[in-house]
């Protein structure tokens, strides 16, 4: 079990080391947003970016996640698995051309078609081509790429926006831009020609499998979906795009936190098919929840704590209202990276048609909640449906992996801990100096409560340093 906290540890950190640099530095550009784009066009901006993931799984069939998993067993052939992968991703594209006049039906979005079509097209190549790199374990090639990536499109978002101003076009061309850049690295960094079939060749019995692991996870990825996303659309309806961006803006803090699940589910999903279902694995998993928890815990408590003071630095005044959404908005995302974790039992399993039900559960709370609670409460009562739809979702599949794996897990420590988070954003909407003093008195309770957690953090990234240095 040493080798596989070793590899599990190296993959973390080279992922962290491409992710952290490039969320961080993404984090910074977002004071420039707020100056530079109204509320009414950061809204635009954040319809687009999530109508396109809504039609990523229709329109590429998830294949990009049947690359990852089928190019971690070894015994598969890597050229097939990653050309059955790009032709999908290039055929798909030229379907979604066929019904994309559909986008002229809403107002407001008209003058960015093209701007629409490239983001698409790039943001589904990418997938392609990085998944695939990751599911050949070239994990440092991965990381690096997200750094470059994120690096070109902040030089190219102080060019359009602040040297030539040309407001949200210049923010589109950044984006449109440096996905190219990071399509062009990928493949040449990777050489990625060398691993491309023509259509004709393709093995029609192993892109079969692929589908059949794949398309499952439709109704599971719209289900995220809409428990994360479908919120705004029903904002703007009740309230406009303006909100709708003042929404968005305040989700920039908790994606933040959420870059620590984005880090380690990168590594995870390596590390998680190993020898699944055998003991061992049993023991690895349950001590890897109990960490991720902790950890999670630990982080969404300190992130309330500073959540004011992070919405003045980064927000201009048009956006600071929304610092009110974004506790409940962290303490969501704590139960979206627990949901993601538990996911992985069934994708490891190749299991995937049984996400399908924790997730349209969750959906359809999600729904439910947003049109009984957006009317009235706006974009408050957006934040709590995606909380209430979240903890759905992870309860569900904490009850239903058992028939995979069953975890060895501290639940009635997590749930006391769930207890003192809700406590400690009752206590933040006070808005008092006994009140925040009270804030950071349950923060410093909860590290203590997971200190081995953090103290065993602090020791591996000691050890780490130590290691780069010598």
């Amino acid at each position: 079990m040493k080798k596989q906290y070793k590899k599990l540890g190296q993959n973390v950190a080279a992922i962290t080391i491409g992710n952290f640099s490039s969320k961080i530095l993404s984090f910074l550009i977002v004071p420039v947003y707020t100056a530079v784009l109204t509320t009414q066009e950061y809204g635009i901006v954040d319809t687009i970016s999530t109508t396109i993931s809504l039609l990523y799984p229709f329109f590429t069939l998830l294949v990009a996640e049947a690359e990852l998993r089928f190019a971690l067993d070894k015994n598969e052939e890597q050229a097939q698995i990653f050309s059955v992968g790009f032709w999908i991703t290039i055929l798909g594209f030229l379907v979604m051309l066929l019904f994309s006049p559909v986008y002229f039906l809403f107002e407001g979005l008209k003058g960015y078609y093209i701007y629409f079509l490239l983001y698409y097209f790039t943001t589904t190549m990418q997938s392609a081509l990085t998944y695939f790199i990751r599911g050949i374990e070239r994990v440092r090639l991965f990381a690096l790429n997200g750094f470059l990536v994120t690096f070109v499109y902040l030089l190219l978002n102080i060019l359009f926006l602040l040297v030539f101003k040309i407001g949200i076009h210049g923010y589109f061309l950044a984006l449109i831009l440096s996905n190219f850049f990071g399509i062009f690295f990928i493949w040449g960094a990777a050489k990625l020609h060398h691993y491309l079939i023509p259509p004709k060749n393709l093995d029609r019995t192993l892109m079969k499998q692929m589908f059949h692991y794949s398309i499952p996870m439709i109704p599971n990825s719209i289900s995220w979906w809409i428990s994360t996303s479908a919120d705004k659309y029903i904002i703007i309806f009740f309230h406009g795009y303006a909100l709708s961006g003042v929404y968005a803006t305040s989700q920039k803090i908790p994606s933040l936190f959420a870059m620590i699940g984005t880090i380690f589910m990168g590594a995870w999903q390596i590390s998680a098919v190993e020898d699944f279902g055998s003991e061992e694995s049993h023991l690895f998993y349950s001590d890897i929840y109990r960490k991720y928890s902790s950890l999670n815990i630990v982080v969404v408590s300190a992130f309330i704590c500073g959540t004011q003071l992070l919405s003045w630095i980064l927000f201009s005044a048009d956006y600071y209202q929304g610092w009110v959404y974004t506790p409940v908005l962290l303490y969501s995302y704590l139960f979206h990276a627990l949901a993601g974790f538990l996911g992985t039992i069934y994708t490891s399993a190749k299991e995937t048609k049984f996400l399908f039900g924790s997730a349209v559960a969750a959906a359809l709370a999600n729904i439910v909640l947003n049109f009984l609670l957006i009317p009235n409460f706006g974009a408050m009562g957006a934040a709590w449906a995606t909380l209430i739809s979240y903890f759905v979702m992870w309860l569900i599949r904490l009850i239903d992996s058992k028939r995979f794996i069953r975890l060895d897990i501290n639940l009635k420590k997590d749930i006391f801990s769930y207890v003192l988070i809700l406590l400690q954003m009752g206590l933040l909407y006070l808005q008092t100096l006994p009140a925040y003093i009270g804030v950071f008195a349950v923060f410093c309770f909860l590290a203590f409560l997971h200190r081995e957690i953090i103290i065993g953090t602090l020791c591996l990234v000691l050890d780490r340093l130590h290691a780069a240095r010598s």
